[in-house]
């Protein structure tokens, strides 16, 4: 229940900004914005380390595993990632207007008369390398490790991205709420984050609703639509996805995870192989949930949505960058940030803002994540179960 605390202080504070917020003074406002600032540009500065990191470890992680089923694998992640991400685009497309979200209203909404809030300084960090060159690099150097690399590289990448990680867990989450707090006045300064909220419970719901719909097309594809399987299949994962929705941790509920893909597949090395090797780069939930997101925060902030071409150009980037995500809560949002902000246009107020709705809604993510990678392992193992190639996995895990 630890990761709830971090929802919690977020909406306390995005309570108190709303009822306290004009009686703050302005220059304790630029503190709280240029300390908003100041991580985020950090986080900038060390984002291609951090893609490389994780990229490079996950994809050489299947490091002298069957060539065949590295492949199988990475082409169903892949793919199941796209169609839901463009599920999710679908539902922003056509929903969101009708739950009221129109750039045309957000204009009247943003409108005021108050300069905006300015940081007090900004520090210009050197621009080494871009983020999409270090996911190009990660993804190259992850695939050498994959099909040519030895222990000795897998234990390296495991190394260097465990130090990343760390370093995000215990530097960078503990601060989200401070990050958070100065985009939060900044909005309540320029604009009026009463109003910025006002009717997000709408955009929440069709996230989630979509979601379910995911989940439930997920496990009826899996178990090629018998309805007594897709019973019983999500009774054996529903414990896996309340420990998701209260640990908002992938790896936390990997246990049960794995307990339930094995009962429902019956193939104990299917499941020992595909739930561990796609818990953090198969991600449904985040899927459908990042699109819609991004169309609400486009309308509310009076833009026009993306175009079809444009999105299909984000999801490229998007399908590379989900190698990339870091497993503490918000990750996959703080990869995609210099993205948003680097080709989409997104504002400081504008990637403040997503990455507090992001968060609000990790509990439902996490959990469709988990819920649909026991579908994963379900749909594998009626792929590929018995094909020779997992005779590979169950010797690894007999040893």
């Amino acid at each position: 229940m630890k990761e709830f605390g971090l929802i919690i202080k977020l909406v306390l504070s995005i309570i108190l900004i709303m009822v306290f917020g004009a009686w703050i003074p302005e220059g304790v406002q630029r503190a709280f914005f240029t300390l908003s600032i100041f991580m985020k540009e950090t986080l900038v500065f060390c984002m291609p380390l951090i893609v490389f990191a994780f990229i490079f470890s996950c994809l050489s992680s299947f490091q002298k595993k069957a060539p065949l089923l590295i492949i199988m694998i990475l082409s169903f992640v892949v793919a199941s990632n796209f169609l839901f991400t463009q599920l999710g685009y679908i539902a922003g497309d056509i929903g969101l207007p009708h739950l009221g979200y129109h750039a045309a209203n957000a204009v009247e909404k943003i409108a005021s008369a108050l300069p905006p809030l300015e940081p007090f300084f900004t520090i210009p960090y050197p621009r080494l390398i871009s983020t999409d060159m270090a996911l190009l690099i990660g993804t190259l150097a992850g695939l050498y490790g994959a099909f040519w690399g030895n222990d000795k590289l897998a234990a390296w990448g495991d190394r260097l991205k465990n130090k990343v990680q760390g370093a995000l867990t215990k530097i960078f989450i503990p601060l989200v709420p401070l990050y958070v707090i100065g985009f939060l006045l900044k909005i309540h300064h320029d604009e009026s984050l009463v109003e910025m909220f006002t009717g997000y419970g709408p955009m929440i719901g069709l996230v989630v609703v979509v979601q379910v719909i995911s989940i439930i097309f997920f496990y009826f594809k899996a178990n090629l639509g018998n309805t007594k399987d897709v019973k019983a299949s999500l009774k054996n994962v529903f414990p896996s996805g309340l420990v998701a929705m209260s640990t908002m941790s992938s790896a936390a509920t990997l246990p049960l995870t794995l307990e339930a893909a094995e009962k429902n597949t019956k193939n104990k090395a299917v499941a020992q192989f595909v739930i561990p090797a796609t818990a953090n780069i198969h991600h449904v939930g985040d899927s459908v949930a990042v699109p819609i997101l991004i169309a609400a925060v486009y309308a509310i902030n009076g833009f026009d949505p993306m175009s079809y071409s444009t999105f299909l150009l984000f999801s490229m980037y998007y399908m590379v960058a989900k190698f990339a995500v870091a497993s503490v809560p918000g990750g996959e949002i703080i990869i995609l940030l210099p993205i948003l902000e680097s080709y989409f246009g997104f504002t400081d107020s504008m990637s403040g803002l997503i990455t507090t709705l992001y968060i609000l809604c990790d509990p439902f993510i996490t959990t469709t994540n988990v819920l649909s990678n026991g579908a994963l392992a379900i749909l594998m193992d009626k792929v590929c179960g018995r094909l020779k190639a997992f005779q590979t996995v169950e010797e690894d895990a007999a040893v």
